[in-house]
């Protein structure tokens, strides 16, 4: 069975519950999913501030911390965070540093990659972040997975909107990411 790793950092919860669900559906679809967060020594701060970070703090930290050295074992690698002023955020950016080495070595080339990301705003300002993650991939030779519709974002999935995620996830999201984990499970498994 082919190994899928989900690495995500969440501020308000919608990250997590998007990687949570991804991974839910691609082990319906026979892909061995793994969810790893990234380190993020604010989140307690956050959850004082915030009911939805608060709502999923336990379930975040419940999360192993991601190493670099799991990445070598997937055949997947899915990254996601949320779009902050239409980039990564610092936590998930720190990561992607962490694999400077592995650039270098090569020890990632050729693994299949995703991403996805959270805006408050709009899809706009999530090209940024989603474009940062897809940058990181391309330095490290990893293989970005087509998705999306013609002239909007491809290679990544993008919840646009706090207010739409509150469902949780439900409606149209639900079918985007049915969508999003059919795409996902017919790479992986050819």
């Amino acid at each position: 069975m082919k190994r899928c790793s989900i690495i995500v950092h969440s501020v308000n919860g919608n990250c997590y519950i998007i990687a949570n669900h991804i991974k839910q559906l691609l082990e319906e679809r026979n892909v061995e999913a793994r969810l790893y967060r990234v380190e993020d020594p604010d989140l307690h701060i956050w959850a004082n501030k915030n009911d939805g970070t608060n709502a999923y703090y336990e379930e975040i930290l419940s999360l192993p911390l991601v190493q670099p050295d799991k990445l070598i074992k997937s055949d997947m690698i899915i990254l996601g965070c949320p779009t902050i002023f239409s980039n990564v955020s610092a936590e998930m950016k720190v990561f992607m540093d962490s694999t400077l080495d592995m650039v270098q070595s090569g020890e990632l080339e050729d693994k299949l990659f995703s991403c996805f990301t959270s805006s408050e705003y709009s899809k706009f300002e999530a090209l940024g972040a989603l474009d940062a993650m897809q940058h990181w991939a391309q330095a490290q030779k990893l293989i970005t997975i087509p998705f999306g519709k013609a002239g909007q974002a491809s290679g990544g999935f993008c919840n646009e909107g706090q207010e739409n995620i509150t469902i949780r996830p439900a409606g149209e999201i639900e079918q985007q990411l049915e969508a999003y984990a059919d795409c996902l499970a017919a790479f992986i498994q050819d």
